[in-house]
């Protein structure tokens, strides 16, 4: 008897749970919206036109390109121009400046970037249309940047320029920093604008940048549901170099222990033999206890009672490549270097390891585990120092304004997608900015599926109008709620 009243309040404890996460109104369709965006398809395709490709060989960046862009926002949104304070330190950044109604109040900045990766033929796989056409046909919108990212700093433009016909003032002071080198790392552009913030003693509200977006059929569980994933954290960024050396000479005297490709060789084996331990993060929890009213009653029970459910969890979420980055660091030898010729023993070899770092690990904690599982080969490690390295950046505790804000605005916008928490595994612009606000949120509010994911930094990146009408729904209801 003791043992199946134990099973029973057990069931009842879950169903508290479910019940506790599940009292919350359906998201609902679509409602007709008012036409904000006649011409703007037109401009964001003119300031596609203008190919601000940002290289690794940075010998090959044509700043002119960078500086003709600066200049064409001057020409397509007047207004802007002539009511908003404007910097231009070089070609790598721009600052705008809309001083509120409140300026007493912490201000918000808006974070976009207008460099873009290059848009060359991948193999077998060919654009259908042509990456810096601009080119509008069947509603779409073709080319590099139409989802990374030009059409956020667009939407920024165009919403200003719109509100300030009718008008309108912001009660907080907003900021616009736009970096020109976000693809190569941000070291021209955005670190340099965080530090003049910095330097001016700016404290923000909500610092909003690029990362989540609206996925539509990419979680089968919410069926027809899109689901608007607002990353609140981003994972931390950093690439050992791991290096073997020793003597060079004839490949017809090996030495007994191996050539330092080997000794490399065993290295590689070593970190690569068990994945970092999983974690499920606030964030990620905070996702899963969102999507609770919107899936099965069994899923729904799972979701609302992490507590109990949180190995499982992690088992199926460590089965798939891209749920399985959201809960561990994880590790990736991307690059191995040594030899030249078949008949020389090379006298080094290397190989550069690159992390994506898991809220709850730090850098450091990364370079202890190396060197334990490292310990007594011949191999040094450091800082590839090719990318800027950071720790990952999480809000601070108990800070959600941000995201409440984003929310109300969604449901101006897109009233159907179901807003949750969401963890951030690429770098952005905004690490910069880390320490100039409580909470940084990582958000674009276009509706993609997965196919249009693969086109960013792929090929026939493109955005529907109708993305971009909603797009810019959303910007204005946000401005107004600010």
């Amino acid at each position: 008897m003791p043992f199946i009243i134990f099973i029973l309040l057990f069931f009842l404890l879950l169903f508290i749970r479910y019940f506790k996460l599940n009292g919350k109104d359906s998201p609902t369709t679509a409602a007709p919206r008012e036409n904000h965006s006649a011409g703007f398809p037109e401009k964001l395709s003119t300031l596609i036109q203008i190919p601000t490709v940002s290289w690794t060989d940075q010998d090959k960046v044509d700043t002119n390109l960078l500086v003709k862009f600066q200049d064409e926002l001057v020409r397509l949104f007047p207004l802007v121009h002539k009511h908003l304070e404007r910097e231009v330190p070089d070609p790598y950044g721009i600052v705008y400046q809309w001083t509120g109604t409140h300026p007493e109040e912490e201000p918000i900045l808006f974070l976009a970037h207008y460099d873009v990766v290059p848009a060359e033929e991948q193999g077998d796989e060919n654009w259908q249309k042509s990456p810096f056409g601009g080119i509008i046909e069947k509603e779409i919108l073709w080319g590099r940047g139409t989802l990374d990212i030009k059409s956020q700093l667009a939407f920024l433009m165009e919403t200003a320029e719109t509100l300030l016909q009718e008008g309108f003032s912001p009660r907080r002071t907003l900021y616009f920093a736009f970096g020109g080198d976000e693809e190569i790392s941000g070291a021209r552009g955005a670190q340099k604008l965080a530090m003049k913030f910095k330097e001016r003693g700016l404290r923000f509200a909500m610092i909003m940048d690029e990362g989540g977006v609206i996925a539509r059929n990419m979680l089968s569980f919410l069926g027809d549901k899109p689901a608007a994933l607002i990353g609140l954290a981003e994972k931390g960024y950093v690439t050992f170099k791991i290096t073997a050396k020793g003597e060079s000479g004839h490949s017809s005297m090996p030495p007994a222990a191996g050539t330092v490709i080997a000794t490399l060789a065993r290295g590689i084996t070593r970190i690569g033999d068990r994945r970092h331990p999983s974690l499920l993060t606030p964030q990620i929890r905070g996702m899963l206890e969102g999507f609770v009213p919107w899936v099965s009653l069994p899923l729904g029970l799972v979701f609302a009672n992490i507590w109990f459910f949180n190995p499982l969890i992690r088992l199926i979420f460590s089965g798939s490549r891209s749920t399985d980055s959201l809960i561990r660091t994880t590790q990736a030898v991307t690059v191995v270097q040594g030899g030249e010729q078949e008949n020389i023993i090379p006298g080094e070899a290397g190989c550069l390891v690159n992390h994506r770092i898991l809220p709850g690990n730090t850098i450091e904690s990364i370079k202890k585990r190396y060197m334990r599982k490292l310990k007594g080969l011949n191999l040094t490690m450091e800082d590839a120092g090719n990318w800027p390295s950071n720790n990952p950046i999480e809000p601070e505790k108990g800070e959600n304004r941000g995201f409440n804000w984003i929310r109300e605005a969604l449901q101006e916008s897109h009233p159907e997608a179901v807003a949750v928490p969401f963890l951030v595994n690429g770098s952005t612009d905004s690490k910069y900015y880390k320490d100039l606000t409580g909470q940084i949120v990582r958000f674009t509010p276009l509706i993609l599926n997965q196919e249009d994911i693969n086109s960013i930094h792929g090929v026939n990146e493109k955005v529907s109008l109708e993305n971009l009408e909603r797009g810019l729904q959303f910007y204005r209801s946000l401005f107004v709620k600010l």
